[in-house]
Order: C-alpha cells, then structure tokens, then sequence
C-alpha cells in the first residue's frame, strides 16, 4: 500500500509540471516556431542608359499662310476670273470690280488738275508784272507780297489736285483685284454682281475669295506639356499625313510658349515641302519627333507593383523589402524610364509577389538577376 501511494504522486507532480510549462519546441513541431522565414527575391538593378525616346503628336495640316481676298475699293463684282482649286501666280488677276465710277473720278480729278494748273499759271503772271512794277516803284511791296501769296495758293492747289488725281487712278486700278502670292484658291465666296464693301462697320460681304499658300505647309501638332523639356527647335522629325503614302521628313520650326490650360498641351509646327501640291490642308497628321538624348534611368517593367496611376517598387534594403513610390514613362512593351523615386544602381526586387509588405525580410537568390539587368540594358 506504501508503494502504490507513491506512484500516485510521483504521476501528480508530473501532470502538474507538464501544465506549467507546455511542450518544448523541437523540429518535429513546426507550428511552436515564431520567426517567419525570409521570402526568397530576385534583384535586377535599375541601369542609367542615353534614350531618345520619341515625342508622338498628332494634329492638322495648315497652309504656310491663308488669306480671305477682297476689294481694296468698294462696288459690284463685274467678273471673276478664277474657280476654285485654280492655281494662282502673284500678281495674277483675281476678279474685278465695276470700273465705271473709278473711271469718272479718274476724268474728275485730272480735270480740276488741269484747271489748278491754269490757276498757277496764270497767279505766275500776274506776279511777274507786279514785281516788275514795284522795281520800278510803281507798285507798293504789299501789293507784291499779296501776289507771291496768290502764287503759293495756287500752286498748292495744284499740288492737292495731283495728289487727287493719283488717288483717283490707284483707286481704278485698284478694282483689279489681283493675287497677293502664289497659291491655290480654297473658297469662293461670292459670284458675279455681288456688291463688296470695304469697310467693316457697313452692311455687305467683305471678302470674294479664300487663297491659300502650300508649297510650303506645316502641320500644327499638339504635344502634351510633361515632353515640354524634350522640344527644343531643329529637331528631326517624321509625318506621317493622310493620303500621302510616304513619310515626310521634317523639323520643329516653331514651338507655342504658351500650354493649353485646359488641355495640357503644347502647339509645334513643322513644314513641309509640298510643290506639287500633293499634300492637302485639313487633314490628319501624325508627328513622330527625335529628341535629344539624355541620361535615364531605365527598369523592366515587371518590376513595377501597383497600379498605372501610383505605381512603386520594392527595394532592398538591409535584408528587407522598402517600398518606394515612383513616377515612370513608357519605352516600351518591357521597359519603363524611372523620372523620379529611384537612383541608377539601386537593387530592386524583380517580380515582387502580391503578398509582399513594406518591411518585409528577403533573401535575394541568384538565377536571373543578372539577365534581368542585362534585359533593361538592352
């Protein structure tokens, strides 16, 4: 009975021992360990290469210049000369006003010439006897003196009929309308009999004509304000224009120092030879510029996690995963340019997994970190 009492106590004192303390780890029970392993990553390095990343823009052809062609005086149209899609020399006749008006202002002024110029004739005379007379003191120095006045009176008179009279004769050639440069007409705005006013305040059409200038033409393209600091002037540039078959080349010419608030872009032009007038203005036009190179950092794109609108990458960092937000532009299918959030020579985690936290310990692994550097390289 002595003996069996003391199994009995020896089992209690074990029961209550094991309660205290709970199992001890060991290898053969995992679910007791409280350190997570680390999540095993490739790295690829964020490369600085020289990019020329083309600067694509859309927009619309434009004549080198456009011009609404009216009269220069006013009256009916009595003929025009030219249809549309006519091709025009400078200085060619365009149309006509009615000349007959012109005409009679043309008879009236040379006539009050010829009678202004009788008028100095005869004020000449007149002064001549009088200065005759007062040498010989048969005449008072007033009665000269009104004389000269007569003489310089009738003579600028003269001098206002001749001036008259030009305006009256640049007013008759002036019903001439002709072309101002070489060109094509684009519109015809009114027909023969139509009454063209010259002045703007007035009731009556203005303009019979619409001229246009495209042996030169450019293409005025839009180009979105975040490639600004990429333009400058001269550079290449290639176009591609709706019905013409082959790329044109061409340059920035002229770059708008003013961005579109409401849209965020910039206006370039570029021209572009055209002699045969094969290009036609209006139509569609695709602008693929040649930028400058310069210094970018360069990533795969599948180092990018997050969304298009805030992506990030996760960067290692003494053993751990630091997420980093970054602001990216599109090479190509695989690579992005880092423009800010991240350095060349940085390590990145490639791939990084869905799970992946900022914080997180890693252990970078060999494989594919050396080719995933050199696939940014390329």
């Amino acid at each position: 009975m002595r003996i069996h009492g003391l199994c009995v106590a020896v089992m209690f004192a074990g029961l209550v021992a094991g309660c205290g303390e709970g199992p001890t780890p060991s290898p053969a029970n995992p679910a007791v360990t409280s350190t997570p392993s680390p999540i095993e990553v490739q790295l690829v390095k964020a490369v600085a290469l020289p990019l020329s990343i083309p600067i694509v823009a859309t927009g619309t052809i434009a004549a080198l210049q456009t011009s609404a062609i009216g009269a220069l005086v006013e009256g009916p149209v009595e003929r025009i000369h030219v249809r549309v899609g006519d091709r025009v020399r400078k200085g060619q006749p365009l149309l006509r006003i009615r000349p007959a008006d012109y005409e009679r202002r043309v008879a009236e002024a040379a006539a009050a010439q010829r009678l202004t110029q009788a008028q100095v004739d005869q004020a000449e005379r007149a002064l001549a006897r009088i200065a005759e007379l007062s040498e010989r003191g048969f005449a008072p120095k007033a009665r000269l003196e009104e004389s000269q006045l007569a003489r310089d009176v009738a003579r600028a008179q003269r001098d206002q009929a001749a001036a008259a009279l030009a305006t009256a004769r640049q007013a008759l050639a002036d019903t001439i309308v002709r072309a101002p440069f070489d060109g094509v007409v684009t519109a015809r705005l009114v027909d023969e009999g139509a009454y063209l006013n010259n002045r703007f305040s007035m009731g009556g059409q203005s303009a019979a004509l619409q001229l246009q200038e495209i042996r030169i033409v450019a293409a005025i393209v839009s180009v979105p304000e975040a490639r600004g600091a990429d333009l400058r002037l001269n550079l290449p540039a290639k176009l591609t224009i709706e019905g013409v078959p082959a790329q044109v080349s061409s340059y920035v010419a002229i770059i708008n120092d003013r961005a579109d608030p409401a849209t965020r872009m910039i206006e370039v032009r570029l021209p572009a030879r055209n002699p045969d007038y094969s290009i036609k203005t209006g139509v569609s036009v695709r602008a693929e510029i040649t930028p400058d190179p310069l210094e970018a950092v360069t990533l795969p794109r599948r180092a990018l996690a997050g969304d298009s609108a805030q992506p990030y990458v996760f960067v290692a960092s003494g053993g751990r995963a630091v997420r980093r937000r970054v602001q990216v532009s599109d090479i190509d299918l695989d690579r992005v340019r880092v423009i800010s959030g991240l350095e060349a020579g940085v390590d990145v985690i490639d791939r990084p997994p869905s799970t992946l936290i900022d914080g997180t310990e890693i252990k970078p692994v060999t494989g594919r970190a050396s080719s995933g550097a050199a696939n940014v390289a390329r």
